[in-house]
């Protein structure tokens, strides 16, 4: 009789768990993501900023636009520049989204509109926005020669050349490498370029033995890792219930990004799996200073390879495998 019910009772388990887990990150997305539209945060105040402006980067950058197109955007954006002015406290994104929105009011056919007049007058009231602060933004000419100029030779020899490696040379990595990786990898792509990212590095032994303590997959190895990478995702940046698994997809691409980056440069890595139990996530939020609204997506193990090393060589499907002809039914 145990034997027949015991299937049914392990099933009924792993359902409660997995709700309980559910239950932990939608917690976490309702008290820390951006729905409120609080704009008195900064942060959040930023992240609006950016869907804003990089709306009306894609309506710069079309090459047949609507010319009545983006003054939603820009009156919102006018709105959160006022915010930004009084609080006297100016991120990143708000300086961005002044300088799209001066290029989309210069366009030929908004430049001598009374709308545009409306908001040159209002700009001039800005106080507190650096008039010298420069950045590239709102579209460029891209030819298709520069698309080439990051055609690989061969791609091949990179691509397959990246293994995961678990044993490195007992070196630190340098901050120079560790930050020339990391600024390649920062032209990963973002949902509504809003690059939400956050990523927590240490080379000191208390503070990756902690890391390693909650993360639980780096046995026998993980005390000879000489640099450890946390990279999380802000929920700050998100605001609406379908966004809510939005932080996992861009926390992916980055985290991919790095280990490309890093590939690129000659150093090694080794992902480590951060699909924790809420009392590991917890427990290391209270061990380290991670911000409580950044989610936790993945542990990288970085250090320089050996002369010479072993690694895993795990077979890949065939691309029949798992490529679907959607023209087919």
């Amino acid at each position: 009789m145990w034997k027949i019910i015991r299937p049914y009772l392990r099933n009924i388990y792993r359902r409660l768990i997995g709700l309980k887990f559910f239950f932990y990150d939608y917690i976490r997305y309702i008290k820390f993501s951006g729905w409120k539209e609080n704009f008195d945060d900064i942060e959040v105040r930023n992240y609006k900023s950016v869907i804003l402006y990089h709306g009306l980067e894609k309506s710069l950058s079309y090459k047949v636009r609507n010319p009545n197109s983006g003054w939603n955007n820009a009156y919102q954006i006018l709105e959160l520049l006022k915010i930004a002015d009084k609080d006297k406290n100016l991120g990143f994104h708000e300086k961005v989204s002044k300088i799209v929105l001066e290029k989309f009011l210069s366009l030929s056919e908004n430049i001598n509109s009374e709308k545009t007049q409306y908001f040159i007058e209002e700009l001039k009231k800005l106080n507190n926005f650096n008039e010298n602060y420069k950045a590239s933004c709102g579209y460029i000419e891209y030819s298709k020669n520069d698309y080439e100029n990051g055609i690989l030779e061969n791609p091949e020899d990179f691509f397959l050349s990246r293994y995961s490696l678990r044993e490195f040379k007992n070196e630190i990595v340098r901050d120079i490498d560790i930050k020339r990786a990391l600024n390649l990898s920062m032209k990963t792509p973002s949902v509504c370029n809003r690059q939400p990212w956050a990523i927590y590095h240490t080379s000191k032994k208390e503070i990756k033995d902690i890391v390693l303590t909650y993360q639980q997959g780096n046995k026998p190895f993980g005390e000879n890792i000489p640099n450890l990478i946390i990279v999380a995702v802000d929920l700050k940046a998100f605001f609406s219930a379908d966004e809510h698994y939005q932080h996992w997809i861009d926390g992916g691409l980055l985290s991919m990004s790095i280990m490309y980056a890093f590939h690129s440069v000659g150093i090694a890595t080794c992902p480590l799996n951060w699909s924790a139990k809420p009392k590991n996530d917890l427990g290391l939020r209270k061990s380290l200073n991670i911000k409580d609204n950044h989610t936790i997506i993945m542990v990288l193990a970085v250090g320089y390879p050996n002369e010479n090393n072993k690694v895993c060589v795990s077979p890949r499907k065939t691309l029949d495998d798992i490529f679907y002809n959607l023209e087919k039914k």
